[in-house]
């Protein structure tokens, strides 16, 4: 799927403005401004915002396979998929470090959520360490196959390698009043995992 067509679908199915374009270095940008509807439908301390995963799944209709990183509780109902946390006690599909990933089946997702904790005391919050996420990213990158996406919640951009990952999108998120700004980073892989 071209992104002008997901730019088109993503209009038709939530019924907002145009607000991503084609920028002329190929890459979609844009600002998606969330609105003042603080519920968050899973009830985690942050949890997506309303109406995020709608945006998602209509950028990204024909992926079939998706899996969210860091998934804390995720509304499984606004956008399906197998869920990873290291702590146990979530009920996560997967139980597992991110910035390893070893029992996580990474070449069978072609879509990878990921909203990691964005500050120390978001990890303490949540009872896990602060992440790194270029070790994440590398774990990713380990098993992910060519043209998966990995959508990445945050308010800092991951390292990455550019031998293995694409940035084809950067969405500022903005939620309302008092909310951290958030980006929303689209990376696409472009080579298959390297034999090991």
């Amino acid at each position: 799927m071209q992104w002008d067509e997901r730019i088109e679908n993503l209009k038709k199915v939530t019924g907002f403005p145009k607000a991503l374009f084609m920028s002329d270095d190929g890459r979609v940008v844009g600002t998606w401004i969330m609105g003042n509807n603080y519920q968050v439908k899973s009830g985690y301390y942050g949890g997506y915002p309303a109406g995020y995963l709608k945006r998602i799944k209509a950028l990204f209709p024909d992926k079939e396979n998706v899996l969210h990183l860091f998934s804390g509780k995720v509304d499984l109902e606004a956008f399906p998929g197998k869920t990873v946390d290291i702590n146990p006690d979530r009920g996560a599909d997967f139980v597992d470090d991110a910035q390893s990933l070893e029992n996580v089946p990474i070449e069978e997702f072609d879509l990878v959520l990921a909203d990691p904790p964005y500050s120390i005391e978001d990890a303490e919050r949540y009872q896990t360490t602060m992440i790194k996420r270029n070790k994440v990213m590398q774990a990713l990158g380990k098993k992910a196959v060519k043209g998966t996406h990995v959508v990445w919640l945050d308010q800092v951009l991951p390292m990455y390698r550019k031998d293995e990952w694409d940035v084809v999108a950067v969405i500022g998120m903005v939620k309302s009043t008092n909310h951290r700004f958030r980006v929303i980073t689209i990376f696409e892989k472009n080579c298959d995992p390297k034999a090991q």
